[in-house]
């Protein structure tokens, strides 16, 4: 096979196992918050695992991937991915409080690191079109893999009842394995000593920060939707789950078509127009009690939020050297993952206060706007440097050759 086929093979087998994975991993997601306020615990008790959950993922899971970049990826990957299914499951047969934190922050920090390797693996070996392409659809196949996970999880919930249903969906991640017996990950050198020029540090430093100002709003009440939907409404784990799966199909269908998208308008242009409309949406949230429109403005607001992450990745890993592209997802997952895991613990306590979820969306817009923010920053910081910013190819190109 020539470069250009195994890239191909590559991204296929990464996609078969994303999917397979993301489809038992999201009912796992759906169902497990659930099955903890079914078991008798709080809202805040249930924010309190998520917290540890998300603290896994920023601090060990990104030390992992820090680290792992100067090791042979395929035999770290199967031992992070094995450690991901073992405490996922474990935490299922002992679910006492105590182990319950302690598996939640393993788990977390395992499915973070495989996560990350398999999304800067296909990153890696890409130019800016065919990365562009791979992280649009590869988001997109996600959600809608997701969709299903959401409508089938409730049902499958209801059927079997939530811990049997998570102890097979559970056992049932490790099929996607097969799919990447084969991979051959990609060899870029990890001690090549990159120096970062002005514009990419500049762009690294306001990808980042709008990693942390997302983190902090979102970790207030995405992480959640299930809890939400109960505690406002009342609904059941299948209406729960439905409206869940439309959110996500709403935003596949917009991660295919940004790329499109980020043509016509340009990609800096297409990423603040969402996030300036993002906000208000939130904002609304915070006093619309109908069960309808609050889950239209719902669903609203998750569709245009992330079906321009791939814009963003693509954005961002273009201007960056590809042997740190690695580490700069370990970075960004610490930023990320910190920030929602602080919010969790917010949620815990808000969640508890009466108007709690007043509050929780208001507070959330604030940070909402904060990113929107230093999307415009990034866009005057690349104007005085003269890019093109709506064809940023000709930046990349211009940062490789340096």
């Amino acid at each position: 096979m020539d470069i250009l086929e195994l890239e191909k093979d590559l991204h296929k087998r990464l996609i078969i196992f994303s999917s397979i994975d993301g489809f038992f991993l999201g009912i796992y997601g759906v169902l497990f918050n659930l099955f903890l306020k079914e078991s008798g615990y709080s809202s805040s008790f249930v924010g309190k695992i998520a917290a540890y959950n998300l603290w896994g993922g920023a601090v060990l899971g990104s030390m992992l991937a820090i680290l792992s970049q100067r090791f042979a990826k395929k035999p770290l990957f199967f031992i992070y991915y094995t450690l991901s299914v073992f405490f996922g499951f474990y935490r299922l047969i002992d679910f006492s409080s105590p182990n319950l934190e302690i598996c939640s922050f393993l788990f977390g920090a395992f499915t973070g690191i495989t996560g990350i390797m398999v999304h800067t693996s296909g990153a890696q070996t890409t130019d800016k079109q065919r990365r562009g392409k791979f992280l649009s659809v590869t988001f997109g196949i996600g959600m809608l893999v997701g969709v299903l996970s959401n409508m089938l999880g409730g049902l499958f919930g209801q059927l079997v009842g939530l811990r049997n249903a998570l102890l097979m969906a559970s056992l049932l991640r490790t099929m996607a394995i097969l799919s990447i017996v084969k991979i051959k990950f990609s060899k870029v050198p990890s001690r090549q000593r990159s120096i970062l020029t002005d514009v990419q540090k500049k762009v690294l430093l306001y990808y980042l920060l709008s990693t942390a100002s997302v983190g902090f709003g979102a970790g207030l009440f995405v992480n959640f939707g299930n809890v939400i939907f109960y505690d406002l409404f009342g609904l059941n784990v299948a209406l729960i789950g439905m409206i869940l799966s439309i959110a996500q199909l709403a935003t596949s269908i917009g991660a295919i078509f940004s790329t499109i998208l980020a043509k016509r308008i340009g990609e800096m242009r297409l990423l603040i127009i969402s996030y300036v409309v993002v906000p208000a949406m939130i904002v609304s949230l915070s006093f619309i009690r109908e069960p309808i429109t609050f889950t239209t403005v719902y669903v609203l607001r998750f569709a245009f939020m992330n079906m321009v992450t791939p814009v963003l990745n693509n954005v961002v890993f273009s201007f960056l050297p590809l042997n740190l592209l690695l580490a700069t997802s370990g970075l960004n997952n610490f930023v990320g993952s910190s920030a929602r895991a602080i919010s969790a613990n917010l949620f815990s306590v808000f969640s508890s206060l009466p108007n709690g979820y007043t509050h929780i969306f208001t507070i959330s817009s604030l940070f909402y706007i904060l990113n929107a923010y230093f999307m415009i920053r990034m866009y005057w910081q690349l104007s005085q440097k003269k890019s093109r910013l709506f064809n940023l190819s000709s930046i990349f190109q211009k940062s490789r050759t340096k």
